[in-house]
C-alpha cells in the first residue's frame, strides 16, 4: 500500500514574506494618497464669535445670548447639515399645498402653526403678495415685517437680504390654514471696527415639536450657519464691501396668462413665464464657498435672467419649487 507524503498546512515563509511585501506597498500608496488629499484641502475652519445680539438669537434659536460661535467658510461641518436640510426641504415642499416666499429686511418674529382663513369670504391666495395681504389683515402681522416686493429690480429699491419660506399643508382645523414648516434665510453683514469682518448666513427650519398635539408656535428644528470672510481682505471702504452679497434669495415666475394684465413697471411682465403653474427659483448660501464676492452680470434688463444671472454657480443649493406642489 502506497502512502501519500505528509503535507503540512498553512503558508510557507516565502509566501508570508510576499504577502507582507505587497501589503506594505498597498498601505504605503494609500498613505501617500491620503496625505496628498489632506494637503490639497483647505485647513479646518476657525470659529468666529458673531455678535448677533439677544433679539436675533431669541428669534433664531430661542436662546438669550449676545454672540454665537460660527464656523468660518469654507465650513464642511455646516455643509453636511445643509445637505440634511436640503433633503428635509424637498420632502416638505413635495407634500405641500402651497409655498409662499416672503422677503424681509429684519428678523422674522412670526412663526404660526395655524393661520385663520375662510375660503368663502377671504380672497384666493394665488400669489405671495396676496398671502402677505391676508396675514396682515387676518393675523395681525405688521406690514413692516415682510416686504411688499415683487422680484428684483422692479421698483428701484434694494433687494431684500432675508426671506421666510412658508410651507403650507393640509389642515385638520376648520377655518385655518396649516403651516407645516417655515424656512428662514438670513444674511447679515458685519463691518464695525470691533466686529468680525464678514457676512453671517443661515438657513433655519421651524416646525411643530414632536410631541405637539395642538396648534402652537413653530419651534426651531435644525439648520445650518456659516460666516463668510470678505472677498477683498481687510476692506476699508463701503465700495469694497458692496461687492459682497448673496441676492436675490428667490425669484417668482408667475403664470404666462397674467400677461393679459399689463403692469407698471413693465419689468414685472418679464417674469410671467410659467405656462401652467407658478414656481420659484430659490438659492441658499453654500457653506463650501470661500466668500460671497460678486459675480458679473451682463444681461439686458428685458431678459428675466438679468435679475438673477449673478447667482449662477455661486451655490450648490439651488431649488425649483412650485408655488402649489400638491396640485
Amino acid at each position: 500500500m502506497n502512502r501519500r507524503a505528509h503535507q503540512p498546512g498553512g503558508f510557507t515563509s516565502v509566501e508570508l514574506l510576499l504577502v507582507l511585501a505587497l501589503s506594505a506597498v498597498i498601505l504605503g500608496g494609500a498613505v501617500v494618497c491620503y496625505g496628498t488629499i489632506v494637503r490639497s484641502m483647505p485647513s479646518v475652519s476657525s470659529m468666529v464669535a458673531v455678535p448677533l445680539g439677544t433679539a436675533r438669537t431669541q428669534a433664531f434659536y430661542g436662546t438669550l445670548s449676545n454672540t454665537v460661535d460660527v464656523g468660518m467658510a469654507p465650513q464642511y461641518g455646516a455643509l453636511s447639515l445643509a445637505e440634511e436640510l436640503r433633503e428635509q426641504f424637498l420632502a416638505d415642499t413635495l407634500s405641500a399645498t402651497a409655498v409662499f416666499c416672503l422677503p424681509r429686511d429684519g428678523i422674522n418674529t412670526w412663526k404660526p402653526s395655524l393661520i385663520a382663513y375662510n375660503p368663502i369670504t377671504d380672497d384666493e391666495l394665488d400669489t405671495p403678495q396676496k398671502f402677505r395681504t391676508h396675514i396682515i389683515a387676518h393675523a395681525s402681522v405688521s406690514s413692516s415685517l415682510f416686504r411688499d416686493y415683487r422680484n428684483p429690480l422692479n421698483d428701484g429699491t434694494a433687494v431684500p437680504q432675508n426671506t421666510s419660506i412658508f410651507v403650507l399643508g393640509y389642515s385638520k382645523y376648520s377655518g385655518y390654514l396649516k403651516v407645516n414648516a417655515i424656512y428662514d434665510i438670513d444674511i447679515i453683514r458685519f463691518t464695525g471696527v470691533t466686529e468680525p469682518n464678514g457676512t453671517y448666513a443661515s438657513v433655519k427650519r421651524y416646525a411643530d415639536a414632536a410631541a405637539a398635539i395642538s396648534a402652537s408656535t413653530l419651534t426651531y428644528m435644525g439648520g445650518y450657519e456659516v460666516f463668510f470672510p470678505p472677498s477683498i481682505p481687510n476692506p476699508t471702504s463701503a465700495s469694497q464691501w458692496s461687492t459682497d452679497g448673496f441676492a436675490p434669495l428667490f425669484v417668482t415666475f408667475e403664470r404666462a396668462s397674467r400677461l393679459a394684465l399689463r403692469e407698471t413697471p413693465t419689468t414685472i411682465d418679464r417674469f410671467k413665464r410659467a405656462y401652467e403653474r407658478p414656481f420659484y427659483f430659490i438659492w441658499w448660501p453654500d457653506p463650501a464657498a470661500r466668500h460671497l464676492g460678486a459675480v458679473a452680470n451682463t444681461l439686458a434688463s428685458t431678459d428675466p435672467r438679468q435679475a438673477y444671472n449673478q447667482m449662477a454657480g455661486r451655490s450648490a443649493f439651488m431649488f425649483t419649487v412650485p408655488m402649489f406642489p400638491a396640485l
